[in-house]
């Protein structure tokens, strides 16, 4: 079976400074694929070239057995839900109007659009007769996340690209969503590929965790398999639990 996403030899240069550097992985249908790494690691730049935000240098990135360089980067674009760090939602559009946004420019009529967005308003935890009409600056930066996570739903995407989406929230609401996102997870089996900085959050969340040091793949393991992994760049993550926690 052709894997969703896959990056083959990938690597990405600014200024000649090589951002991502030979990097290789498949993700599988239906996992959740986390890039963690330190700042800089190229977690980010990775994710950004699944939607072909950014191209590769050298190598290629397929998605669904196609180069992304051969997609209509719309059209990828669409077929993407994308969730990002404050959920860049419109200010001025509704919260009903921002989560419908895709469907929406796809022509999906709007009795079953408005439709969609209620269903999915509930399914975040955010009920739509108290929400859908309020704006962007109305909720709270929790809210706001979680109207992300339903825009990046609505069109029913097979994929889905996070990028530290709870970094900005404070350690109770970022736990509330973690949880969220599982739930999600287990009822709708949507392929994610997920960026953080945060090893208990990447154990948490992820069925494998990538971790990226200085833009090659360090380690590739599922959780219960990283907590044992030797590698130096492993073992500083793993000390960021408790210096207890992490291999000798």
């Amino acid at each position: 079976m052709t894997p969703p996403v896959s990056f083959r030899n990938v690597s990405y240069r600014v200024g000649g400074k090589d951002i991502l550097r030979d990097f290789s992985l498949d993700v599988a249908a239906g996992e959740t694929i986390v890039l963690l790494g330190r700042s800089g690691s190229g977690k980010t730049t990775a994710l950004k070239m699944v939607n072909a935000l950014l191209r590769p240098s050298a190598g290629e990135v397929m998605v669904d057995g196609r180069p992304t360089t051969s997609w209509d980067p719309i059209r990828l674009r669409r077929r993407i839900g994308y969730v990002i760090q404050e959920a860049g939602l419109f200010p001025h559009v509704t919260v009903e109007g921002n989560v419908g946004l895709v469907p929406r420019l796809e022509g999906t009529p709007a009795a079953a659009i408005r439709t969609r967005v209620h269903a999915l308003l509930d399914q975040v935890g955010l009920p739509p007769a108290q929400f859908a009409a309020r704006y962007p600056r109305e909720l709270s930066g929790g809210q706001r996340q979680r109207v992300g996570v339903a825009r990046a739903l609505a069109a029913d995407p097979p994929l889905l690209l996070f990028d530290e989406p709870f970094g900005a929230l404070d350690p109770v609401t970022r736990v509330e969503l973690q949880r969220q996102f599982l739930e999600l997870r287990r009822r709708l089996g949507k392929t994610a590929i997920f960026v953080t900085h945060d090893v208990r959050e990447a154990l948490l969340v992820a069925t494998r965790i990538a971790l990226l040091h200085e833009g090659r793949l360090a380690v590739l393991a599922a959780p219960a398999d990283f907590l044992r992994a030797r590698g130096e760049e492993a073992r500083a993550f793993l000390a960021c639990l408790d210096p207890q926690a992490a291999p000798p």
